[in-house]
């Protein structure tokens, strides 16, 4: 077995749908997951009827789970346990998301643990990978579904949770790809470490990427842009929830601060 096949076997990707696009007050309305067998992914998703608040239209029209669709679904509460009990059979493994942080903190906010898991998050990889691309122009998953061509059949729709996992996972195999062809990786070593490692690190943004000085050179902006961000933005703090280390480090760079 290869060290990328090794790599994808030990990666449990999934998804959660949810009612609300606020972690703090979102309930799971769909959980989906995909495992790694014969070479393809096989999709597990299940439906669940919210609790504490009905699903909205807005919702309704971007995932297409109506509140009659869930009317008769147990809670994800009621059967959190299986869920729990397909993560801890990835111990040692990687859980893998695309925008992880929230599928984390909705899971947290369910009672589901994965304190003792690494996750991996395909879209800070996407950043990283096409950060400057110009061919590029969007990190959202349905975007580089099609952007990169990725072999999926038209007809399974986007926002459906074991729908998103299985993009999500041939997007994770097309990135593994990119970083091999760009030498990211070495090949003669397991994978998943490197991986990990590596979208960890810090993306260092050449250009803005967002407000004001928006595709400006991170040089050229004033000092007193910065010293006005530390006062009025969360950028900087890395106990928000709008801390950005990417921003941060990009922004430390551009100033000549270790």
């Amino acid at each position: 077995m290869s060290n990328k096949e090794d790599f994808l076997q030990s990666c449990l990707i999934l998804d959660t749908e949810t009612n609300s696009d606020d972690y703090k007050i979102a309930e799971i309305i769909e959980s989906g997951f995909v495992i790694r067998e014969n070479d393809d992914w096989t999709i597990f998703q299940e439906l669940h009827k919210p609790v504490d608040r009905p699903i909205p239209p807005k919702v309704e029209s971007i995932c297409y789970i109506t509140n009659k669709m869930v009317a008769d679904k147990p809670s994800f509460l009621d059967s959190k346990e299986v869920f729990q009990e397909v993560i801890n059979g990835y111990s040692g493994g990687y859980l893998v998301a695309h925008n992880h942080f929230y599928d984390m903190r909705v899971l947290e906010r369910h009672g589901i643990d994965t304190t003792n898991h690494k996750w991996i998050c395909t879209w800070r990889m996407a950043k990283k990978l096409f950060n400057g691309v110009e061919s590029i122009t969007e990190t959202n998953l349905p975007y580089l579904r099609f952007a990169l061509e990725l072999d999926i059949p038209i007809e399974m729709l986007c926002h459906r949770a074991g729908n998103d996992s299985y993009i999500t996972a041939k997007l994770l195999e097309t990135l593994v790809s990119y970083m091999e062809e760009m030498n990211l990786i070495d090949k003669d070593q397991p994978y998943g470490p490197q991986i990990a490692d590596w979208a960890a690190s810090p993306i260092i943004y050449e250009r803005m990427p967002f407000g004001k000085h928006k595709n400006e050179l991170m040089t050229s902006i004033p000092h007193s842009y910065w010293q006005w961000a530390m006062k009025n933005t969360d950028w900087f703090n890395d106990e928000a929830d709008n801390f950005d280390p990417d921003l941060a480090a990009s922004i430390h760079k551009a100033l000549g601060i270790d």
